[in-house]
């Protein structure tokens, strides 16, 4: 389970958003990965140079794995869950590249400038069904990528191939597929920011309650439908944004109406909760993330980093609360 959403400031600042729900306890790390660097997949072995740097939230399992991210380039990406969907390759396929599905960010923004290239290299691309070594499970996935302008692409590995979608809407949760969620908005068009008015009915007068009576219908379980169209709604009524700084404060709040407590979605698995929330700048190469345990912002720049160094940089995500002490 997770969520993610784009927001463009009036000065045309784009930025992906995202929250991470799931019930194995990931103890993720931002990383910084420099160029050159050698990623290795875990399918065949192949190494791959690192054309472009990036900066992650991940994990070093033998080779550096991400859950999002953003390159020098200006692209950001983020995997969510797509199970009942999600369709791999049985085997390696020779002349074609070949990677595990939890590899597929890292090597997205590494290897890429802009989204048409994107859409050129997945041409080539195998998804090769592949145990993530911590949780020893093929993990179901979709991803949404985004560039500098805005313009923003969903990937799905179907039944009948990768699928690539133009998402103007700047919104994913996860499964169904991104047209089942294109199709279900079309029973929410009446929900609106706005109050409604009074009725007549038979001479007596009936007033809302109060504001927020426009959106009234608008779901508010966990499920990915439900989270989908809060965000959106979220997404699209919500002030126009000058800054970057405005655009991240707005990001958190919008997330915050898909945020998960924990004890409130329960699987077969264990305890679905928010285990952290990311919002990547990609004109600035800017990370901010908080934790489910700090609500504290933490914050990165990948251009601060050397992006030659010889070796990726690894900071933990401080997940105590820090506090503002007054007095």
């Amino acid at each position: 389970m997770c969520t993610s959403l784009t927001l463009m400031t009036t000065n045309q600042i784009n930025t992906l958003a995202r929250t991470m729900d799931f019930a194995f306890l990931l103890d993720p790390e931002l990383i910084c990965v420099p160029r050159k660097f050698l990623l290795e997949s875990e399918v065949d072995q192949t190494q791959r140079a690192v054309k472009y740097a990036m900066m992650g939230i991940g994990r070093n399992l033998g080779t550096y794995l991400f859950a999002d991210g953003l390159n020098e380039a200006g692209l950001a990406c983020a995997s969510l869950y797509f199970p009942g969907y999600a369709e791999y390759s049985d085997a390696v396929i020779p002349g074609r590249i070949n990677l595990a599905p939890h590899e597929i960010v890292g090597w997205l923004l590494t290897n890429f400038a802009t989204l048409e290239e994107v859409k050129a290299g997945i041409l080539q691309l195998n998804i090769v069904s592949t145990p993530l070594k911590m949780m020893n499970v093929i993990t179901p996935l979709h991803w949404i990528i985004t560039d500098k302008t805005g313009r923003t692409l969903v990937i799905e590995p179907m039944k009948e191939g990768i699928v690539i979608h133009d998402n103007p809407l700047g919104v994913m949760t996860n499964s169904p597929d991104f047209n089942w969620h294109l199709t279900n908005i079309r029973n929410y068009i009446g929900v609106s920011p706005n109050k409604t008015g009074s009725i007549q009915l038979n001479g007596l007068t009936f007033s809302p309650f109060g504001g927020g009576s426009g959106s009234v219908g608008l779901p508010g379980d966990y499920t990915p439908p439900s989270r989908f169209l809060r965000a959106l709604f979220g997404r699209e009524a919500i002030n126009p944004i000058e800054t970057e700084e405005e655009c991240i404060n707005a990001a958190f709040h919008i997330l915050a109406s898909v945020d998960i407590p924990k004890g409130s979605v329960i699987t077969d698995e264990g305890i679905d909760f928010t285990q952290y929330t990311a919002c990547m700048v990609c004109n600035t190469g800017t990370y901010y993330f908080k934790t489910y345990d700090n609500n504290q912002i933490g914050r990165a720049c990948l251009f601060n980093e050397d992006l030659d160094a010889k070796e990726p940089k690894v900071w933990e995500m401080m997940q105590e609360q820090q506090y503002r002490q007054l007095n």
